[in-house]
């Protein structure tokens, strides 16, 4: 892939956030990681308002990853709110959590979520990962559709 997507990533765990602009360093991709720390400022860059407003700085992602557990708005909320949204609802979106609980991946599913997909135990996999990620979220004909990834928890079964 030529020019990555500008990728949007909710989380509040600095070591997580650490790791993740590391994988995309490796990966030549730096510049198209954007990170905030809550769900509060993940729907703020999205609706380009407050520090958000100049889209030269930041710009719409075409990808979003989203932490579940996010201070001020869950994860799951910030899908909720995606969906619901009439010019973003269509962005491919992946729940990114260290846990899975069955109602956190049943709700994923319920709300469009394109991937569920916990967290690798080694943040030299986390590279492999995102770059995996990024080639199935560019080559998506259906926005609504799950992402064929391995570990994928919104597919079902």
């Amino acid at each position: 892939m030529k020019h990555p997507p500008i990728v949007l990533y909710a989380e509040d765990d600095e070591n997580d956030a650490l790791f993740m602009r590391r994988a995309f360093t490796k990966l030549h991709y730096a510049n198209a990681l954007r990170i905030v720390p809550n769900g509060k400022q993940a729907i703020e860059y999205l609706s380009g308002v407050g520090a958000f407003a100049d889209r030269a700085q930041h710009p719409l992602p075409t990808l979003i990853i989203l932490d579940v557990k996010l201070p001020q708005m869950s994860g799951l909320e910030v899908l909720t709110w995606l969906r619901a949204h009439p010019t973003l609802g269509r962005l491919p979106v992946i729940m990114f959590t260290s846990t899975m609980l069955a109602s956190d991946v049943a709700y994923s599913r319920k709300h469009g979520a394109n991937a569920y997909l916990v967290k690798p135990a080694q943040a030299e996999h986390l590279a492999v990962l995102m770059q995996e990620l990024i080639e199935a979220a560019s080559s998506m004909t259906n926005a609504a559709a799950p992402l064929p990834l391995p570990g994928n928890q919104v597919i079902p079964r």
